[in-house]
Parts: structure tokens; sequence; C-alpha cells
């Protein structure tokens, strides 16, 4: 099982325009995700960082084939964790 945790020093906020702000104390690193990638993020918060489960939970509502929904996670949590906003465990 995979599990994705924000790293260390790395605060969230959720912008009005349905985009998700990333910040690294840290790193004075700053990404802005778009509103797919943040409603992932929000489904791996929901699930304590499970991969699968979010995955199960957003192909449900999104009604599309839960081993993409999984694929696209993965690669969204590959490229958090490469940024040194997340972290894998």
């Amino acid at each position: 099982m995979m599990t994705i945790t924000t790293a260390p020093g790395v605060t969230q906020r959720m912008l009005s325009n349905g985009h998700l702000e990333l910040t690294c104390r840290t790193s004075n690193r700053h990404i802005e995700c778009e509103p797919v990638a943040a409603a992932m993020w929000i489904a791996l918060k929901q699930h304590n960082g499970d991969v699968d489960r979010a995955a199960s939970t957003l192909s449900a509502l999104w009604h599309t084939n839960e081993d993409d929904t999984r694929y696209d996670l993965i690669a969204l949590a590959g490229s958090l964790c490469s940024l040194g906003m997340a972290t894998e465990s």
C-alpha cells in the first residue's frame, strides 16, 4: 500500500478558483495545483494518504476506471514528492 503525506514545513490552502496552493517554508517553494489535482489531494488527505482508497473514492465519484485514477494519483504523488511537497511511506 502506498501512503502519501504532506512533507514537513508544507502548508496547504484552497483558493477561491478551486486550485490548491502548497507552500514549503523550508525551501520557499510554492506551487498551485489545478482543481483536479486539488480534488486528488483532498481525497488523499481524507483517506490518510492511502492511494488505493482515494482512487476508489474518486473513481466512484467521477465514474472513471479505478486503475486509471490510481495511476493518475500515483503520478501526482510522484510529482509532489519530487518537488518536496509530499513524502511516500
